[in-house]
C-alpha cells in the first residue's frame, strides 16, 4: 500500500505566536505520520466561518487545488468542528482531518508500552465523544491510513453511555499506575535519590540528552513524539556516589490540546515532582525561542512552573557559536534560569552539564548513596 497523499492548509489566524512556522511542523507533523505532501497554502483569517472555519471564498479556491494536487486527504493546523470536517470533507470529495487527529494519529503509531496505548486511548475517545451523532463510527476503520489509527480495537460502540463507562474503566487503569509510581517515588526519596526530568519541544533531543548523561542504551528517533511514555534511567556522580534517576517525558507542541495533556498526565507528572527540570532546547528549529515559550506556558498548565530549571542549548555544534550566544542571551532574560550550551550527539559539555546538576541536587544528598557501578 503506498503513502498518503496530503494537501497542508496551515492557518494565521494573527493570534498565533508561531504562525509563520505553521506549515512547517504540519509538514512534519504529516511526514511522522507517514504522508507524502502533495501540496500546502497558508491561509489568513479575521473571523472563523462557522461551517467552514475559512470563507466560502477561500473554499472555492482550495477546492481547486486539492484536486490539482490529486491528494487522498487535507490536514487543517487547526482544530476544526464536526460540521466544519464534515462540509470541508463532501466539498473537496475526500477526507478532513485536523490538527489534533493527526497528533493523536502519531500518538497511536508511537504507543508501545501498555500504559501509553492506554493513554493514547483515552485521549482518543474524548476527542471522538463530542464527536458523536448517533451515526456508526469506528475507532480503526479497516484499510488503515490517517485519522484511522487507534490503540488496538477495531470497533467501538458509538453509544455515548458505553464510551464514557470505557473512559472510566481507563482512568482507573490509569490511576492505578498512577499509585504505583507514587509508591516508588516515595521509596526514592525515603532512601534520598533526587530526580530530574527532561523536558522541551518535541525533537529537541532529548532522547539523545537522556543517553549522553547516563551512558543509557536509548537513542533518539528524528521524529515528533517519538517518546510517549516516561522513560528513567540513572545517573551517578563518580566522586561522590550519589545517583539520580533522570526522566524522559513526552515532546512538547505549541497550542497543544489541553484534553491531551490530560490524558497524559501520567506521563507528564513525572515533571511535577521532579527535583530539577532539564529544558532541552534545540536551537537549529525556527522559532527556537517561541517554543521555548510554548514549553515553559505547558509546564504552568501542569503544576510545574515553579520549579527550578536548567536550561540546556543542544545540537550547538550545528550552529555558529556567536548565533548560540545570542540564543543563550535571549533564554537566560526569558527563564532567568542557568543555561548550558551542549551537543548531545558529539558528547560537547555533557560532562559540565553533569556537575551542574550534581551541584544543584547537592543539599538533597544527606549522605552518600551506594558506591556507583564500576560500569559506570
Amino acid at each position: 500500500m503506498g503513502k498518503e497523499r496530503v494537501f497542508l492548509v496551515g492557518i494565521n489566524s494573527g493570534g498565533r505566536k508561531i504562525s509563520g512556522d505553521s506549515l512547517e511542523e504540519l509538514a512534519l507533523l504529516s511526514k511522522t505520520a507517514g504522508a507524502v505532501n502533495t501540496g500546502q497554502i497558508l491561509k489568513t483569517i479575521k473571523k472563523i466561518d462557522p461551517a467552514y472555519y475559512i470563507s466560502e471564498g477561500m473554499v472555492i479556491d482550495l477546492k481547486m487545488l486539492v484536486r490539482q494536487s490529486n491528494a487522498d486527504l487535507v490536514i487543517f493546523d487547526t482544530d476544526l468542528s464536526p460540521a466544519q470536517e464534515r462540509n470541508l470533507s463532501d466539498l473537496f470529495e475526500v477526507n478532513v482531518l485536523d490538527r489534533t487527529r493527526l497528533i493523536l494519529d502519531i500518538f497511536a503509531m508511537h504507543a508501545k508500552t501498555s500504559e501509553g496505548k492506554l493513554q493514547v486511548e483515552l485521549a482518543l475517545l474524548q476527542y471522538i465523544l463530542p464527536r458523536l451523532k448517533g451515526i456508526g463510527i469506528m475507532l480503526s476503520r479497516t484499510g488503515g491510513g490517517i485519522g484511522t489509527r487507534g490503540p488496538g480495537e477495531t470497533k467501538l460502540e458509538t453509544d455515548r453511555r458505553k464510551i464514557r463507562l470505557k473512559i472510566k474503566h481507563i482512568k482507573d487503569k490509569l490511576e492505578l499506575a498512577q499509585k504505583t509510581r507514587n509508591l516508588h517515588r516515595i521509596k526514592r526519596v525515603k532512601e534520598r535519590i533526587a530526580t530530574v526530568t527532561l523536558v522541551g519541544y518535541t525533537n529537541s533531543g532529548k532522547t539523545s540528552l537522556l543517553h549522553a548523561i547516563t551512558n543509557a542504551d536509548v537513542m533518539g528517533e528524528d521524529k515528533l513524539f517519538a517518546t510517549l511514555g516516561t522513560k528513567m534511567k540513572s545517573m551517578y556522580d563518580k566522586e561522590t556516589g550519589n545517583k539520580v534517576i533522570v526522566s524522559d517525558t513526552v515532546g512538547f507542541i505549541q497550542n497543544l490540546p489541553l484534553f491531551l495533556i490530560e490524558s497524559f498526565k501520567a506521563t507528564l507528572e513525572e515533571a511535577v515532582y521532579s527535583d530539577l527540570l532539564l529544558h532541552v532546547i534545540d536551537p537549529t528549529q525556527n522559532e527556537a525561542f517561541y517554543k521555548a515559550e510554548e514549553v515553559i506556558k505547558i509546564l504552568e498548565k501542569i503544576g510545574a512552573g515553579d520549579k527550578k530549571i536548567i536550561t540546556v542549548l543542544n545540537k550547538t555544534d550545528l550552529i555558529a557559536p556567536e548565533e548560540a550566544d545570542a540564543l543563550k542571551e535571549k533564554i537566560e532574560l526569558l527563564t532567568g534560569s542557568v543555561v548550558i550550551a551542549v551537543s548531545a550527539k558529539e558528547h560537547v559539555n555533557i560532562d559540565i552539564l553533569k556537575k551542574a546538576i550534581f551541584e544543584y541536587l547537592s543539599p538533597l544528598y544527606l549522605h552518600a548513596q551506594e558506591p556507583c557501578p564500576s560500569e559506570i
